[in-house]
């Protein structure tokens, strides 16, 4: 299965194809797809080991306050920019070779780490439990509220490890992406990557039902190991999903009598291209509108139609379940299809499904109408499966080879960014509708849903207006690949 080198050396200054030059390999197997995608099972434990696992122990069982936790825990949204420049170095430089995997596995490394000092520091949270109580009334209803302080050196250790986490996500996540760049050849990129994603999303399965084994029960000595076993298994898996997967470069002794660009006039170069701002544009706002429903999809189920808690905790399994399904079967029409079947179109059905979505979210909130909660959830799988596809080949498409690193960290922080904001946006349109509608919950619920609808309308719009050629004319242009050739 090892990939065919390229032994022919390319002097310096001499244009070179950017495929070749970028990578070298001819072909990515399935095999070796499967086995790069299972990076992001390891990015699923990761994950989940944060946001739902050690959240739910600090909160309810330790007693502490939400807010620091869920703003640790952002924390890597926001260092998303630092990607860019992190891109362009990987695009630049080299370390014995590689330019790709001492950013990922480094930064994997530092993540793994991070969750050893992070269960330490809870446990030293947990060792100094001094709860903090106060009573509250509000009209007919008593609140008892307890909260934990903890000492000074835990939460010391707390937000090192968290900050280890977020530096470690941002240097590793955008290197990966270029590195699945570098090694597939164009027109198996989109398969590349969906598969990857489609790995992503069957992690958070496998973490749910992994920890669930692991820790049933909240133990000092359970959460300590877990915390210890975890990050083994997720760097284990980094380092096998990965290995042999980077070709090296060798440095010719000549030297380039043109110096590297500065980072900020390639970026301005960059930045200029009319598409590249457009598809920018079209990424943050199709993430941001997304997850809008994050943190208000199921609240509406329980208030508007009284859905026990064990139901509404099923919604994600129904739409996700649906997404695999639906990039399993793009992915095949992609195949079997060519000439009626690509990324643009894919990424325009999936838009217009995620429309159909929210316009009967709010149908069903405003109408009563339960049945179309259930229709809704499958057709949001279906349609963010499919959005997804076409959406990563478009990314890929528009990532020019001898500047992979940066192009793939700016779609990266478009996606970031906005996936942050839109959770956090889905809560203050609802307080704001709220307060318009006098504290009507189902027609604020249905606001909200129908405004989303309307800002996935107007990214019809904006990607009707994007146009890979255009691209290519626009996009700056580089005689000069990388400045090293293929060993």
């Amino acid at each position: 299965m090892q990939a065919e080198l390229n032994s022919r050396t390319v002097p310096l200054g001499m244009a070179v194809p950017q495929e070749r030059a970028a990578s070298g390999w001819r072909n990515l197997s399935v095999l070796r797809n499967i086995k790069i995608g299972t990076f992001h099972i390891g990015s699923s434990l990761a994950d989940i080991l944060a946001s739902g696992v050690w959240n739910r122990i600090m909160i309810k069982e330790l007693g502490f306050a939400a807010t620091p936790i869920a703003l640790l825990l952002a924390l890597r949204y926001f260092l998303a920019p630092l990607s860019v420049w992190i891109g362009r170095r990987s695009d630049l430089t080299n370390w014995r070779g590689y330019r790709r995997l001492p950013y990922v596995w480094g930064g994997r490394l530092v993540m793994a780490l991070s969750y050893v000092l992070l269960g330490v520091a809870t446990l030293e949270l947990a060792g100094s439990y001094n709860p903090w109580t106060r009573d509250f009334s509000f009209d007919l209803m008593n609140v008892t509220v307890t909260t934990n302080a903890g000492s000074f050196l835990g939460w010391l250790g707390v937000v090192t490890a968290l900050v280890l986490f977020s530096v470690g996500s941002t240097v590793s996540s955008t290197t990966f992406l270029s590195l699945v760049h570098d090694r597939t050849p164009a027109h198996q990129r989109t398969r590349a990557i969906s598969v990857i994603w489609f790995f992503l999303i069957l992690g958070f399965a496998v973490a749910g039902v992994l920890y669930s084994r692991l820790l049933p029960e909240y133990t000092r000595d359970g959460f300590l190991a877990l915390m210890l076993i975890a990050p083994a298994i997720m760097m284990g898996i980094w380092i096998f999903s990965l290995f042999g997967e980077e070709m090296p470069v060798k440095r010719r002794a000549e030297r380039s009598a043109e110096k590297p660009e500065p980072f900020w006039q390639t970026m301005k170069q960059v930045w200029a291209s009319r598409q590249t701002r457009l598809f920018f544009l079209f990424l943050a706002l199709t993430n941001g509108l997304f997850y809008t429903q994050d943190v208000i999809l199921e609240p509406f189920a329980g208030t508007v139609f009284g859905m026990p808690l064990s139901t509404t905790n099923r919604f994600s399994a129904y739409w996700g379940s649906m997404t695999l399904l639906s990039i399993v079967l793009s992915l095949i029409a992609l195949r079997r299809f060519p000439n009626r079947v690509n990324n643009m179109n894919l990424s325009r059905w999936g838009v217009i499904l995620l429309i159909a979505t929210f316009v009967m979210f709010a149908l069903s909130a405003m109408l009563y109408i339960r049945p179309l909660v259930t229709v809704a959830l499958v057709t949001m799988g279906f349609g963010l499966g499919m959005w997804t596809v076409g959406t990563l080949g478009l990314m890929m498409a528009m990532t020019r080879a001898w500047g992979a690193g940066l192009y793939l960290a700016l779609w990266t922080v478009a996606s970031t960014l906005a996936r942050g904001s839109g959770v956090a946006l889905g809560g203050v349109l609802f307080d704001i509708a709220l307060v318009i509608l006098g504290g009507n919950k189902a027609f604020a619920y249905g606001s909200v849903f129908l405004l989303q609808s309307i800002g996935f309308l107007l990214t019809l719009f904006i990607l009707a207006r994007i146009s890979l050629a255009e691209f290519e004319r626009e996009a700056p242009q580089r005689e000069v690949v990388f400045a090293d050739s293929m060993a």
